[in-house]
């Protein structure tokens, strides 16, 4: 995993708010408009760890159509100055191996945040997330070089940079630079994911005329009534990670955080969590140690307050972890959704650099 995931967790729900909530108003009516497309994709297939080396070097290319809305809101305007497009797409893949790679077929929620709007050339950022189906997982004997995946679902990730050309009011040209991630979370060793930038052409066409608006720059947020939030979380998951003939171990934890507005959506946060990681022992008892398996960190990042939506990304540095098999820092990734003042849920994702550590679902008070 990596730090496009902050981008597309925030981004999704970012956007869905605006188009949920859009609203009308006196001087401009909200128009939420149907636009398809279709585009061509062509890119370079990484090889993050040299554990991937044995793969041949390989330029993945896809194909991919795609329905969406183009919220052209007054809600979306007051909430980013800008006018979003969200949608979903379904694209078939080719790794350029298919002995080893196979093929995929993935499809993503995607939101598209337009600036410029009134320019013949505007440009946009791009951000999906969504699923992964995959045809040749690893297998130790059939298929041992693809330690990329080794199951036949996964998450798919992207985000990206585009030019659009509006032709006309119907009809865009869409060129965009993206960098694509697929992972299964943890749930199946190994997973080392596929990570893929490409270079993308695409054309699309809106079933009404698009006419934006020359609506005026929203300036200053205010500030929300309560700048401060203290939080218990528990969190319950299963470990990636492979010790003898094993691969599913429990992993929990408990987490308390601190969290203070700072301006617009955002938050500082400063915590600590405990975990207890069930595949750490049994590494333990086969080393034949007497260290402890549990591990403590102080964890620091930022929130981005989005109405009962929270979405957070931290390091975390451990202060106690007797038994070291990993980095020192880590990252994580949590979506949360309040689901009264007081109580919240949601999911995370932990991680030491590029390799998920475990997926977890989490419970939580806010004080």
């Amino acid at each position: 995993m990596n730090n496009l995931t902050n981008i597309l967790f925030f981004s999704l729900f970012f956007y869905c708010y605006c188009g949920i909530y859009g609203q009308q108003d006196s001087l401009y009516v909200d128009k939420k408009i149907t636009v398809l497309g279709v585009n061509l994709d062509y890119g370079y297939l990484l090889k993050h760890t040299p554990t991937l080396e044995a793969i041949p070097t390989a330029y993945p290319s896809g194909i991919s159509v795609s329905w969406s809305k183009f919220l052209i809101t007054k809600k979306s305007w007051e909430f980013c100055n800008c006018f979003p497009r969200v949608g979903v797409d379904l694209g078939y893949w080719n790794w350029d191996n298919p002995d080893v790679l196979g093929h995929g077929v993935l499809s993503m929620g995607f939101i598209e945040p337009y600036f410029r709007t009134q320019k013949k050339t505007n440009f946009f950022f791009r951000m999906g997330l969504g699923g992964a189906y995959l045809t040749k997982p690893y297998d130790e004997l059939s298929n041992p070089l693809n330690e990329s995946y080794s199951t036949d679902l996964s998450f798919a990730l992207m985000v990206g940079l585009g030019l659009n050309f509006r032709l006309d009011d119907y009809w865009n040209l869409q060129f965009l630079a993206k960098y694509n991630h697929t992972s299964n979370g943890g749930v199946n060793t190994p997973n080392k994911g596929l990570n893929f930038p490409t270079l993308s052409a695409g054309v699309s066409k809106s079933l009404q005329p698009i006419i934006f608006p020359n609506l005026k720059k929203i300036g200053k947020r205010e500030p929300p009534s309560d700048k401060t939030r203290w939080t218990v979380t528990h969190f319950s998951g299963w470990s990636n990670a492979s010790v003898g003939d094993k691969d599913k171990f429990y992993v929990f934890g408990f987490m308390g955080k601190f969290s203070r507005w700072i301006g617009g959506r955002s938050a500082l946060t400063g915590g600590t969590e405990f975990i207890f990681d069930y595949s750490r022992r049994e590494l333990i008892r086969l080393d034949g140690s007497e260290d402890s398996f549990v591990q403590a960190a102080a964890t620091f990042g930022h929130e981005f307050w989005l109405g009962k939506v929270t979405f957070s990304q931290e390091l975390g540095v451990y202060y106690f972890n007797d038994y070291r098999i990993n980095d020192d820092i880590y990252q994580r990734y949590s979506l949360t959704y309040n689901f009264s003042k007081h109580i919240f849920g949601g999911f995370s994702l932990k991680a030491h650099r590029h390799v998920a550590d475990f997926f977890d679902l989490r419970i939580g008070y806010r004080f």
